[in-house]
Protein backbone atom coordinates (compact mmCIF):
# COMPACT_ATOMS: atom_id res chain seq x y z
CA UNK A 1 0.00 0.00 0.00
CA UNK A 2 1.19 3.75 -0.28
CA UNK A 3 3.58 5.18 2.29
CA UNK A 4 3.06 8.05 2.94
CA UNK A 5 5.63 9.46 5.98
CA UNK A 6 4.84 11.53 8.55
CA UNK A 7 6.52 14.37 10.70
CA UNK A 8 6.11 12.78 13.68
CA UNK A 9 8.22 9.15 11.87
CA UNK A 10 10.69 11.62 10.65
CA UNK A 11 11.77 13.07 13.86
CA UNK A 12 11.69 9.51 15.53
CA UNK A 13 13.48 7.63 12.88
CA UNK A 14 16.02 10.78 13.06
CA UNK A 15 16.51 10.58 16.29
CA UNK A 16 16.83 6.91 16.68
CA UNK A 17 19.39 6.13 14.16
CA UNK A 18 21.44 9.27 15.23
CA UNK A 19 21.64 8.72 19.04
CA UNK A 20 24.63 5.79 18.41
CA UNK A 21 26.43 8.57 15.95
CA UNK A 22 29.07 10.84 17.54
CA UNK A 23 28.64 14.99 16.12
CA UNK A 24 30.10 17.58 17.19
CA UNK A 25 28.28 20.62 18.60
CA UNK A 26 27.12 23.18 15.88
CA UNK A 27 28.79 26.23 15.44
CA UNK A 28 26.80 29.42 16.21
CA UNK A 29 28.26 31.39 13.03
CA UNK A 30 29.62 30.91 9.82
CA UNK A 31 32.44 28.56 10.39
CA UNK A 32 35.70 27.77 8.39
CA UNK A 33 34.86 24.53 9.60
CA UNK A 34 32.15 22.83 8.62
CA UNK A 35 30.24 19.30 9.62
CA UNK A 36 28.72 17.67 6.65
CA UNK A 37 26.29 14.30 7.01
CA UNK A 38 26.72 12.00 4.13
CA UNK A 39 25.15 7.90 3.79
CA UNK A 40 26.53 5.08 2.80
CA UNK A 41 26.41 5.29 -1.04
CA UNK A 42 28.49 6.38 -4.50
CA UNK A 43 25.56 9.12 -4.94
CA UNK A 44 26.64 10.31 -1.64
CA UNK A 45 30.22 10.53 -2.16
CA UNK A 46 30.84 14.42 -3.65
CA UNK A 47 31.85 15.73 -0.57
CA UNK A 48 34.64 12.69 -0.23
CA UNK A 49 36.04 13.67 -3.84
CA UNK A 50 35.97 17.40 -2.66
CA UNK A 51 38.21 16.63 -0.06
CA UNK A 52 40.49 14.46 -1.75
CA UNK A 53 41.26 16.91 -4.64
CA UNK A 54 41.94 19.62 -2.36
CA UNK A 55 38.95 21.47 -3.60
CA UNK A 56 37.36 22.30 -0.27
CA UNK A 57 40.86 23.69 0.76
CA UNK A 58 41.04 25.54 -2.01
CA UNK A 59 37.80 27.43 -0.80
CA UNK A 60 39.25 28.24 2.80
CA UNK A 61 36.72 25.35 4.03
CA UNK A 62 37.70 22.61 6.38
CA UNK A 63 35.06 19.81 6.03
CA UNK A 64 34.38 17.30 8.73
CA UNK A 65 32.15 14.56 6.93
CA UNK A 66 30.33 11.64 9.06
CA UNK A 67 28.58 9.26 7.28
CA UNK A 68 25.36 7.88 8.97
CA UNK A 69 22.38 5.44 8.80
CA UNK A 70 20.26 7.44 5.81
CA UNK A 71 18.74 10.37 4.95
CA UNK A 72 16.46 10.80 7.40
CA UNK A 73 19.18 10.65 10.25
CA UNK A 74 21.02 12.90 8.26
CA UNK A 75 18.04 15.20 8.15
CA UNK A 76 17.54 14.91 11.80
CA UNK A 77 20.86 15.97 12.43
CA UNK A 78 20.77 19.26 10.26
CA UNK A 79 17.48 20.11 12.02
CA UNK A 80 18.90 20.14 15.56
CA UNK A 81 22.23 21.80 14.64
CA UNK A 82 24.54 18.72 14.84
CA UNK A 83 25.36 19.25 10.94
CA UNK A 84 25.73 21.96 9.35
CA UNK A 85 24.77 20.22 5.98
CA UNK A 86 23.58 17.49 4.93
CA UNK A 87 23.02 15.35 1.98
CA UNK A 88 19.55 13.59 1.32
CA UNK A 89 17.71 12.70 -1.65
CA UNK A 90 15.41 15.13 -3.45
CA UNK A 91 12.41 12.89 -2.49
CA UNK A 92 13.27 13.25 1.49
CA UNK A 93 13.99 16.93 0.76
CA UNK A 94 10.22 16.94 -0.79
CA UNK A 95 8.53 15.26 1.97
CA UNK A 96 10.69 17.48 4.69
CA UNK A 97 9.42 20.85 3.45
CA UNK A 98 5.90 19.24 3.10
CA UNK A 99 5.99 18.64 6.86
CA UNK A 100 7.19 22.55 7.63
CA UNK A 101 11.06 21.65 7.97
CA UNK A 102 12.80 24.56 7.21
CA UNK A 103 15.49 22.86 4.32
CA UNK A 104 16.85 24.57 1.28
CA UNK A 105 19.15 22.57 -1.32
CA UNK A 106 22.03 24.52 -2.06
CA UNK A 107 23.64 22.51 -4.17
CA UNK A 108 22.32 19.50 -6.32
CA UNK A 109 24.00 15.99 -5.95
CA UNK A 110 23.80 13.29 -8.02
CA UNK A 111 22.03 12.57 -11.42
CA UNK A 112 20.36 9.55 -12.81
CA UNK A 113 21.23 9.31 -16.47
CA UNK A 114 20.48 6.51 -18.68
CA UNK A 115 23.04 7.09 -20.98
CA UNK A 116 25.79 6.75 -18.77
CA UNK A 117 26.26 3.14 -16.40
CA UNK A 118 23.17 2.48 -14.04
CA UNK A 119 24.34 3.16 -10.30
CA UNK A 120 20.83 1.39 -9.30
CA UNK A 121 19.47 -1.71 -9.67
CA UNK A 122 16.58 -3.95 -8.20
CA UNK A 123 18.08 -7.43 -7.49
CA UNK A 124 17.21 -10.67 -6.48
CA UNK A 125 19.38 -13.58 -5.14
CA UNK A 126 21.46 -15.06 -8.01
CA UNK A 127 19.01 -18.39 -7.81
CA UNK A 128 15.47 -16.71 -7.13
CA UNK A 129 13.07 -17.58 -9.57
CA UNK A 130 11.77 -14.60 -9.87
CA UNK A 131 12.65 -13.38 -13.28
CA UNK A 132 10.30 -9.91 -13.77
CA UNK A 133 9.55 -6.76 -11.88
CA UNK A 134 5.41 -7.72 -12.35
CA UNK A 135 6.54 -10.94 -10.50
CA UNK A 136 7.18 -9.51 -7.21
CA UNK A 137 3.63 -8.77 -6.44
CA UNK A 138 3.06 -9.52 -2.44
CA UNK A 139 6.86 -9.90 -2.26
CA UNK A 140 8.79 -8.49 0.41
CA UNK A 141 11.63 -5.68 -0.77
CA UNK A 142 14.39 -4.03 1.16
CA UNK A 143 15.13 0.00 0.67
CA UNK A 144 17.32 1.74 2.76
CA UNK A 145 15.18 4.10 3.89
CA UNK A 146 11.45 3.46 4.11
CA UNK A 147 9.32 5.81 2.07
CA UNK A 148 12.29 6.70 0.30
CA UNK A 149 13.64 6.86 -3.28
CA UNK A 150 14.52 3.33 -2.99
CA UNK A 151 10.84 2.64 -2.32
CA UNK A 152 9.53 4.95 -5.22
CA UNK A 153 12.07 3.85 -7.71
CA UNK A 154 10.36 0.12 -7.15
CA UNK A 155 6.76 1.15 -7.11
CA UNK A 156 7.34 2.57 -10.70
CA UNK A 157 9.12 0.18 -12.22
CA UNK A 158 7.05 -2.61 -11.16
CA UNK A 159 3.95 -0.78 -12.73
CA UNK A 160 4.91 0.11 -15.60
CA UNK A 161 6.17 -3.86 -15.89
CA UNK A 162 2.48 -5.19 -15.47
CA UNK A 163 2.95 -5.42 -11.48
CA UNK A 164 0.96 -3.71 -8.61
CA UNK A 165 2.83 -1.72 -6.69
CA UNK A 166 0.34 -1.91 -3.81
CA UNK A 167 0.80 -5.19 -2.96
CA UNK A 168 4.46 -4.25 -2.27
CA UNK A 169 5.95 -5.09 1.10
CA UNK A 170 8.73 -2.71 2.20
CA UNK A 171 11.35 -3.46 4.90
CA UNK A 172 14.33 -0.99 5.65
CA UNK A 173 17.83 -2.47 5.45
CA UNK A 174 21.08 -0.84 5.68
CA UNK A 175 23.01 -1.29 1.54
CA UNK A 176 25.39 -3.72 3.32
CA UNK A 177 22.92 -6.02 4.86
CA UNK A 178 20.85 -6.81 1.89
CA UNK A 179 22.83 -9.38 0.02
CA UNK A 180 23.04 -11.50 3.09
CA UNK A 181 19.71 -10.71 3.28
CA UNK A 182 18.73 -12.30 -0.09
CA UNK A 183 21.17 -14.93 0.44
CA UNK A 184 19.48 -15.80 3.62
CA UNK A 185 15.61 -15.91 2.02
CA UNK A 186 14.47 -12.99 4.27
CA UNK A 187 13.69 -10.59 1.89
CA UNK A 188 12.93 -11.47 -2.18
CA UNK A 189 14.23 -8.63 -3.44
CA UNK A 190 16.28 -5.65 -2.34
CA UNK A 191 16.91 -2.23 -4.34
CA UNK A 192 20.67 -1.57 -4.40
CA UNK A 193 22.86 0.91 -5.29
CA UNK A 194 26.86 1.25 -5.68
CA UNK A 195 29.24 0.36 -4.76
CA UNK A 196 27.28 -2.52 -2.78
CA UNK A 197 25.61 -3.13 -6.27
CA UNK A 198 28.85 -4.06 -8.04
CA UNK A 199 30.77 -5.67 -4.78
CA UNK A 200 27.84 -8.12 -4.83
CA UNK A 201 28.93 -9.76 -8.12
CA UNK A 202 27.73 -13.34 -9.24
CA UNK A 203 25.23 -12.94 -6.03
CA UNK A 204 22.19 -11.38 -7.22
CA UNK A 205 20.73 -10.81 -10.80
CA UNK A 206 19.20 -7.55 -11.72
CA UNK A 207 15.67 -6.80 -12.70
CA UNK A 208 15.93 -3.67 -13.97
CA UNK A 209 16.56 -0.28 -12.84
CA UNK A 210 14.01 1.56 -11.66
CA UNK A 211 15.26 5.09 -11.78
CA UNK A 212 14.66 4.77 -16.00
CA UNK A 213 11.03 3.97 -15.06
CA UNK A 214 11.02 7.74 -13.67
CA UNK A 215 12.89 9.65 -16.62
CA UNK A 216 15.61 9.16 -18.82
CA UNK A 217 18.09 12.08 -16.40
CA UNK A 218 16.81 13.67 -12.91
CA UNK A 219 18.56 14.87 -10.09
CA UNK A 220 18.49 12.42 -7.29
CA UNK A 221 19.90 14.09 -4.50
CA UNK A 222 20.78 17.19 -2.83
CA UNK A 223 23.29 19.29 -0.35
CA UNK A 224 20.44 20.89 2.13
CA UNK A 225 20.72 23.06 5.16
CA UNK A 226 18.43 24.96 7.25
CA UNK A 227 17.10 28.39 6.27
CA UNK A 228 18.52 29.78 9.68
CA UNK A 229 21.69 28.86 8.95
CA UNK A 230 21.69 29.93 5.38
CA UNK A 231 20.70 33.60 6.42
CA UNK A 232 24.01 33.89 8.17
CA UNK A 233 26.12 31.71 5.99
CA UNK A 234 25.85 32.62 2.23
CA UNK A 235 29.51 32.95 1.62
CA UNK A 236 30.13 30.21 2.90
CA UNK A 237 27.69 27.88 1.43
CA UNK A 238 28.65 29.55 -1.98
CA UNK A 239 32.24 28.37 -1.56
CA UNK A 240 30.83 24.53 -0.37
CA UNK A 241 28.27 24.46 -3.26
CA UNK A 242 31.21 25.06 -5.91
CA UNK A 243 33.57 22.71 -4.29
CA UNK A 244 30.68 20.24 -4.32
CA UNK A 245 29.90 20.65 -7.53
CA UNK A 246 34.13 20.85 -8.54
CA UNK A 247 34.58 17.61 -6.40
CA UNK A 248 31.83 15.97 -8.87
CA UNK A 249 33.40 16.76 -11.74
CA UNK A 250 36.81 15.67 -10.90
CA UNK A 251 34.98 12.08 -10.09
CA UNK A 252 33.12 12.18 -13.41
CA UNK A 253 35.84 12.76 -15.66
CA UNK A 254 38.23 11.07 -13.52
CA UNK A 255 36.42 7.91 -12.45
CA UNK A 256 39.79 5.51 -12.11
CA UNK A 257 41.49 8.56 -10.00
CA UNK A 258 38.07 8.81 -7.96
CA UNK A 259 37.89 5.13 -7.33
CA UNK A 260 40.24 4.73 -4.39
CA UNK A 261 38.97 7.26 -3.05
CA UNK A 262 35.25 5.75 -2.99
CA UNK A 263 36.59 2.53 -1.78
CA UNK A 264 38.06 4.31 1.04
CA UNK A 265 35.42 6.17 2.17
CA UNK A 266 32.35 3.13 1.79
CA UNK A 267 34.95 0.56 3.24
CA UNK A 268 34.92 -1.16 0.04
CA UNK A 269 37.61 -3.47 -1.16
CA UNK A 270 37.40 -2.28 -4.76
CA UNK A 271 34.63 0.09 -6.12
CA UNK A 272 33.95 1.69 -9.76
CA UNK A 273 32.93 5.01 -10.18
CA UNK A 274 30.28 5.21 -11.98
CA UNK A 275 28.16 8.27 -10.77
CA UNK A 276 27.51 11.64 -12.69
CA UNK A 277 27.04 14.83 -10.66
CA UNK A 278 24.97 18.07 -11.34
CA UNK A 279 27.13 21.02 -12.24
CA UNK A 280 24.47 23.61 -11.06
CA UNK A 281 21.00 24.30 -9.66
CA UNK A 282 18.52 23.85 -11.79
CA UNK A 283 15.38 22.88 -10.52
CA UNK A 284 13.72 21.79 -13.52
CA UNK A 285 16.27 18.64 -13.46
CA UNK A 286 14.41 17.96 -9.81
CA UNK A 287 11.02 18.07 -10.97
CA UNK A 288 10.26 15.06 -12.88
CA UNK A 289 11.04 13.09 -9.19
CA UNK A 290 8.56 15.21 -7.47
CA UNK A 291 6.38 14.56 -9.74
CA UNK A 292 6.61 10.94 -9.62
CA UNK A 293 6.51 11.16 -5.51
CA UNK A 294 3.00 13.08 -5.28
CA UNK A 295 1.74 10.32 -7.96
CA UNK A 296 2.73 7.71 -5.63
CA UNK A 297 1.51 9.87 -2.53
CA UNK A 298 5.00 9.91 -1.13
CA UNK A 299 5.09 13.92 -0.98
CA UNK A 300 2.76 16.72 -1.20
CA UNK A 301 3.16 19.20 -4.30
CA UNK A 302 5.53 20.95 -4.01
CA UNK A 303 7.25 24.08 -6.36
CA UNK A 304 11.00 23.14 -6.78
CA UNK A 305 12.11 26.63 -6.91
CA UNK A 306 11.17 27.35 -3.56
CA UNK A 307 13.28 24.30 -2.17
CA UNK A 308 16.70 25.01 -4.25
CA UNK A 309 18.35 28.48 -3.64
CA UNK A 310 19.13 30.64 -5.80
CA UNK A 311 22.83 31.51 -4.68
CA UNK A 312 21.91 35.09 -3.96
Amino acid sequence: MPYRISRAAWLACGAAAASGATLRPAFAQAPATLHLGVGLIESHAEGFYAQAGGFFAQRGLDVDIKQLRNGATIAAAVAGGDLQIGCSTVLQLAQARGHDFPFVIIAAGAVHDARFAHTVGLAVAAGSKIASPRELNGKTIAASTLGGLDQLVTSVLVDKNGGDSTTLRFVELSPRAMVEALDQGRIDAASMEEPELSAAGARIRSLGDGEDAIASRFVTTAYFTTGAWLTKNKPVARRFADAIFAGGAWATANPDKAAPVLAKAMNAVDARVTQHYATRNDPNELQALAKAAVQYKLAAPIRMEDLVWDGR
